[in-house]
């Protein structure tokens, strides 16, 4: 039976090996995939009392906008999902995650037209807003 679980054991570390490599930034001619980690910008709002749904939907659509910034890579955004667990953050009202290839995109992307007038034009909306950073 020790003989059984041990070949198990071994059998699952295998299993969970992975041919997907980070990069560091460093060329490679290696046949594996690589994933070049992106930078991360996530910003969660909370929209001041009396934001009607159409203010909320207009400003979902401009957010879009910041995919045409270049180096953004994507853009998602949403609202809290339905999962309940303890420590969850749910609060907040409307989120965005913002993915860029580095951090001087990130710095470009600050001082962009299209993300200063995004800013200019809702910023009213908000009551509170947070914003955390992930290289």
């Amino acid at each position: 039976m020790t003989k059984v679980c041990f070949a198990l054991l071994i059998l699952a570390f295998t299993a969970c090996h992975s041919d997907i490599k980070i990069k560091t930034g460093e060329n490679t001619d290696s046949p594996e995939l690589s994933v070049e980690p992106p930078f991360i910008h996530t910003v969660y709002f909370w929209f001041k009392e009396g934001v009607t749904d159409a203010q909320i939907r207009d400003f979902a659509r401009a957010s879009m906008g910041l995919r045409e910034i270049q180096g953004v890579l994507k853009v998602y955004d949403g609202t809290p999902a339905a999962t309940d667990r303890p420590n969850l953050e749910k609060s907040y009202d409307y989120a965005l995650v913002v993915l860029m290839k580095d951090l001087a995109t990130h710095d470009a992307y600050q001082q962009d037209s299209i993300h200063l007038n995004l800013l200019a034009t809702y910023s009213s909306m908000f009551e509170r807003v947070l914003v955390t950073d992930i290289d």
